[in-house]
């Protein structure tokens, strides 16, 4: 077995959900981490990834504000969202299907997406590094995430399915 740690600073995990049902508002969380273990093969066998919830960014201060408040995600009470996996399956060399639990406040739900893969390289500083890309969707009311506004033509000003992408770099952890 092998461990790998998620490079928070080449990870993006954004999401995008329905404003007034016009338009897409995205928006990112700034601190990802976690660890991902390999068999010896090099094949993915668990994910294990915190996102600090109190990092989200939409380029508001007045919505992030809000969107850290007890109306969303109450980072004071729940700072983390959080995935582990339940269940890894390698369908070739680059894409895996993987099933698991989020958890975001105190609601953990399971999810599954595919992620593909890249093949890991040596970087300049003598660690092996791997990337993947995955994307999944939910329905936010799940997650107690609650808060909306109906408008008077049937609209919600936050839509209910929320849309996740996540591009992320992991890096092999030294031989003790």
């Amino acid at each position: 077995m092998t461990n790998w740690t998620i490079d928070s600073a080449h990870t993006e995990t954004s999401f995008s959900v329905k404003h007034m049902g016009l338009s897409n508002v995205r928006g990112n969380f700034q601190t990802t981490s976690g660890t991902v273990t390999t068999d010896d093969n090099g094949t993915i066998t668990a994910i294990d990834a915190k996102i600090d919830a109190a990092s989200i960014e939409t380029r508001n201060e007045d919505r992030d504000n809000h969107l850290k408040s007890a109306d969303f995600f109450d980072v004071e009470k729940f700072p983390e969202i959080h995935f582990v996996s339940t269940s890894v399956t390698k369908k070739d060399d680059e894409e895996y299907t993987v099933e698991g639990n989020l958890t975001i406040k105190d609601v953990t739900k399971p999810i599954s997406f595919d992620a593909e893969v890249g093949a890991p390289v040596d970087d300049p500083y003598g660690l092996k590094r791997s990337g993947a890309s995955l994307a999944f969707s939910f329905d936010r009311r799940d997650f107690k995430l609650t808060w909306s506004q109906a408008l008077a033509n049937g609209s919600l000003v936050v839509g209910n399915k929320i849309k996740v992408n996540v591009d992320v770099e992991i890096t092999q952890n030294p031989a003790a």
